[in-house]
């Protein structure tokens, strides 16, 4: 055989990859079309042509429209897990109350997709299927969020006033990014102005203490 062909043979796919990329672009093009259009309008044939694959193929990796809608959020759940493993690891140093929010803003709540996840929680509350598929990925990433917060901050997860700075923060910035994607003025401006006043409110609060 060849050089080249022995190249050739080295670099082919098999089918497992074939098929988790082509999951990959599925998943994608899900979370896409749920942030642009919403879930009430979301459909598996748009989902297909927007990541440039067949119904056909698009029915064999998932076969109900829910069972793709909870791959896309394990997807997205997963990408952000693997984000912020990475920016902890890398980190050499506890962060402050505010240094946190500005993590949690940029690394979840302002990150690409949100929106799509809020579209598919809300989804959850009228669907069982689809209910028990998202509950069950958010109650492990919930642990797994808590517990990379608290590590940033460098404090016990244990302590009440832990955990009440985690839930308030994210109740805070959760509706912010909200708030934001309805409003009609510079979003830029006014997610600048609420995220300024919530860190003065964080340091009135928490100071620097860990």
């Amino acid at each position: 055989m060849s050089a080249d062909g022995k190249a050739a043979r080295k670099t082919r796919r098999t089918q497992a990859e074939r098929s988790e990329e082509t999951r990959t672009k599925l998943c994608k093009a899900a979370l896409d079309a749920m942030d642009e259009v919403g879930y009430g309008r979301f459909s598996t044939e748009d989902v297909a042509l927007r990541a440039n694959v067949s119904r056909g193929a698009l029915t064999h990796q998932f076969p109900s429209r829910n069972a793709l809608i909870i791959a896309a959020f394990h997807y997205l759940i997963f990408s952000w897990e693997a984000d912020w493993l990475q920016f902890i690891e890398n980190n050499e140093r506890r962060l402050s109350p505010d240094e946190v929010t500005d993590f949690l803003w940029e690394k979840l709540f302002h990150a690409e997709n949100y929106i799509a996840s809020l579209e598919i929680m809300l989804a959850s509350r009228n669907d069982d299927e689809l209910g028990n598929g998202v509950r069950e990925i958010m109650v492990r990433w919930a642990s797994s969020r808590d517990r990379a917060i608290a590590r940033l901050l460098g404090v016990s997860l244990e302590k009440p006033e832990t955990d009440e700075f985690i839930q308030l923060s994210l109740c805070v910035l959760r509706g912010i990014a909200l708030h934001s994607s309805f409003s009609s003025n510079s979003t830029t401006e006014l997610q600048r102005s609420l995220l300024g006043k919530w860190k003065e409110m964080l340091v009135a609060t928490y100071g620097d203490s860990r």
